[in-house]
């Protein structure tokens, strides 16, 4: 999978030079032509006379590699631009102002009726789930509000009578009310299933002009490729037509997973590939989310004694293997959510059973992604040994899920949280992202919380996980661009011009009182973020 293909030189800006930027401890000029390194010099000696191009002064500031979001959603997250915000509620009152004021301002028929809200978590207000009640305000048309996690969703009683009283499919769950009527909870494939198809999708012109407006964000946080999760419509109505627009490099993991996909992933196949968009993999859904206590696990949840969450998908189904199978004889990534521990078992029993086959084959075994990793037994840990398999984890997500592990998993198993360091030292391959829109992009804010073990009250989750800042460094620059197949930057002349200036060296930074600021952001040869000094 690996390529070569450079980005067509843009005639207005074919070159740039960092003037007086720091490489290991050295004070450099770097010039970068037609989408590569073309020199590395000593501060102040290279020629600024650039026919056509930019000049960007480092002023000391620390150059690497850009950063890589090993798994974003990018088109969600776009979409997700022009929803209500509902994270960091702190109580019910706040939940039903922020859709109320929405609410307000909707015209009262049609597509633009629906009322979408994202990101509520109910540790945010330190109370209970809420229920069809909080949507009451906002009258009587149609109100979806995706969970945090993206595995539950609240909607109301118009919502609900459009269901009407469907079952849930398996993996799925319409959560209850002391009435035993639906109180508009619905879990997992429940959710994506039932409700998902129900709602709007906005226009194509919206999701190309938010998608770019997305990209032109991530590139401020210094990220200069990600690894989206997308569905192939979307590859090709969203993002295919925009990808020279695109302030980042796009490489894509097909959602699309009810087998059979031959027909999905055939014509993503068909597309043009190169460092602006390419598809690298599949994926596939083993479990939920600890949050919502449906990620698969091997014991019961401390708090919830008979429960160990749920498989679904094609894990539910008994198809994994023939998926992983068929996705490695066309020749492509396999990407694996495993949240809880049982599925991340699953999910490296399907890794042995796909290396066998590209052993059968012939060729090498392809880069596999365990997507989240959030709990793993402690016996499957030297698993992850083999250099093609991939932890792709999310630091951030620690953030809300560290508050709740004590309840959630109990002290006997805080090791199993997040095993960011066991990975590492047993040889294992970590490649960070962010899950965007489930949390924020920013890789800075995924390397404090690395480095620092603190959830987002700033207590350190109890138990031995944290790495070095080289390590996380490498989790956000060098591994994901392994993981997605994309050529490396050593910071070498003739590697690609993907590059990001820090105001200073990370390795000299206080993480737990203060961050590194991205200076300037640099893709393709080009300059996509620039924050004068």
């Amino acid at each position: 999978m690996d390529f070569e293909a450079k980005r067509s030189p843009d005639p207005a800006a074919r070159s740039v030079l960092i003037r007086d930027a720091i490489i290991d401890g050295r004070p450099v000029d770097v010039r970068c032509d037609d989408g590569r390194i073309s020199t590395i010099g000593p501060a102040g000696t290279s020629a600024t006379d650039l026919e056509a191009g930019s000049i960007l002064d480092g002023d000391g500031g620390h150059l690497l590699p850009g950063f890589v979001d090993a798994h974003l959603h990018l088109v969600l997250a776009a979409t997700a631009l022009e929803q209500v915000d509902l994270a960091r509620c702190t109580s019910r009152s706040d939940f039903e102002r922020r859709l109320a004021e929405r609410s307000a301002t909707l015209p009262t028929q049609g597509p633009d009726a629906w009322l979408l809200g994202h990101g509520w978590l109910e540790t945010d207000w330190g109370g209970g789930l809420p229920d069809r009640s909080w949507l009451e305000a906002c009258g009587d048309r149609p109100v979806v509000c995706f969970k945090h996690d993206h595995h539950a969703v609240l909607v109301n009683d118009v919502v609900l009578a459009m269901l009407d009283d469907a079952e849930p499919p398996p993996g799925g769950t319409v959560v209850t009310g002391t009435d035993g009527r639906p109180n508009g909870l619905l879990l997992e494939s429940a959710a994506w299933q039932l409700v998902n198809p129900l709602v709007p999708t906005p226009s194509i012109e919206t999701r190309r002009r938010t998608s770019i407006a997305a990209s032109r964000h991530l590139a401020t946080l210094g990220i200069t490729n990600v690894g989206s999760m997308t569905y192939a419509e979307d590859v090709l109505d969203v993002l295919d037509p925009i990808r020279d627009e695109l302030a980042i490099g796009v490489a894509v993991t097909m959602l699309d997973r009810t087998l059979p996909i031959d027909e999905p992933l055939g014509r993503l196949e068909a597309l043009d590939h190169d460092d602006r968009l390419r598809l690298v993999g599949c994926k596939a859904f083993l479990d939920g989310t600890l949050g919502s206590r449906t990620a698969a696990m091997l014991a019961d949840y401390a708090d919830r004694p008979g429960e160990r969450g749920m498989l679904v998908e094609l894990a539910e189904r008994g198809e994994l293997r023939e998926w992983i199978e068929f996705v490695v004889k066309r020749g492509w990534s396999p990407s694996m959510h495993a949240i809880g521990d049982a599925a991340a078992r699953l999910a490296l029993d399907a890794c042995d059973h796909a290396e066998r086959v590209a052993r059968g084959m012939g060729v090498e075994p392809p880069e596999i992604r365990i997507e989240h990793c959030q709990t793993v037994d402690p016996a499957d840990i030297p698993r992850f040994g083999p250099s093609n398999r991939h932890a792709s984890m999310q630091p951030t997500h620690m953030l809300d899920d560290g508050i709740t592990v004590e309840r959630s998993l109990g002290p006997a198993r805080l090791d199993a949280f997040f095993p960011f360091r066991a990975i590492h030292d047993a040889g294992g391959t970590l490649s960070f992202g962010s899950d965007w829109p489930i949390e924020s992009p920013d890789p800075i804010e995924g390397i404090r919380v690395a480095v620092t073990g603190r959830d987002r009250n700033g207590r350190t989750v109890p138990g031995n996980r944290t790495v070095d800042v080289a390590t996380a460094i490498e989790a956000y620059t060098v591994n994901p661009r392994r993981a997605l197949g994309l050529p490396p930057v050593s910071m070498q002349v003739g590697d690609p011009a993907e590059l990001v200036v820090l105001d200073r060296d990370p390795r000299d930074v206080d993480w737990t009182s203060e961050r590194p600021v991205v200076r300037a952001t640099v893709h393709g040869g080009r300059v996509t973020h620039h924050a004068p000094v």
